[in-house]
């Protein structure tokens, strides 16, 4: 966990959504942002309730599936493109594992076809994998507002059917960030925390709220929502 990157971003004095961009990738004492590239930002419109919508920047990185264990250090240093050739060089068809890193580098390069195709021989290696599925279902949100919408569906039909999945309410509650979605995204990832407050991604989900509680008070916001 890295509780310097989230609370630098708000003492900055930038949105909740800057915080909650920052904070949300650093898992277990690394992260999973890697240095600026040429990837462009994806741009969705706002499908949240007036008053409900999070507030801050909209220049996204491009939507990525966040992982449940932490990008190495060695790895989490290089370029989108570096960290891409070196789990490329790992994948294997076999292993769903090493598929599922090469996708979500993929995806973190802006490469959403090549993540596609990589999720996919996921879940081949691991048909009954939740992952693979995650991973295209933000595959699909990156493509526009009715891929977002769909995925936003694909999403919670997953975790309606496995409700004690860290992984899948946290990517739902990561998703609902692009929507700027702020009560979903409270409430996928205080999900989280309860599954169990222990495990990297879920110290990572509590250090969030903590920041997302704070900064509300600080911009008279509630639970990540406006309350005006």
């Amino acid at each position: 966990m890295n509780p310097g990157r989230i609370l630098a971003m708000i003492g900055a004095g930038l949105g909740l959504a800057a915080a909650v961009i920052a904070g949300s990738l650093a898992l277990g004492g690394t992260t999973q942002m890697a240095p600026p590239d040429e990837a462009q930002p994806i741009v969705v419109g706002v499908v949240a309730a007036p008053g409900e919508e999070l507030t801050g920047p909209t220049d996204l990185p491009p939507l990525a599936m966040v992982l449940e264990d932490p990008v190495p250090e060695d790895i989490a240093s290089l370029s989108p493109s570096g960290q891409v050739a070196r789990y490329r060089d790992d994948a294997r068809d076999d292993d769903a594992a090493s598929l599922l890193r090469l996708a979500a580098a993929e995806q973190r390069a802006g490469a959403q076809d090549a993540a596609a195709d990589a999720y996919r021989r996921a879940r081949a290696a691991d048909p009954d994998g939740i992952e693979p599925a995650i991973g295209l279902a933000m595959v699909d949100a990156a493509t526009g507002d009715a891929g977002m919408a769909r995925a936003t569906s694909a999403l919670a039909g997953i975790t309606r059917r496995n409700p004690a999945s860290q992984v899948a309410w946290f990517n739902r509650g990561w998703l609902a960030t692009y929507r700027r979605d702020g009560r979903e995204v409270i409430t996928s990832w205080k999900r989280v925390a309860e599954i169990d407050p222990d495990t990297p991604i879920g110290r990572t989900t509590v250090a969030l709220l903590k920041g997302i509680a704070e900064q509300g008070t600080r911009t008279g916001t509630t639970g990540g929502t406006t309350t005006g």
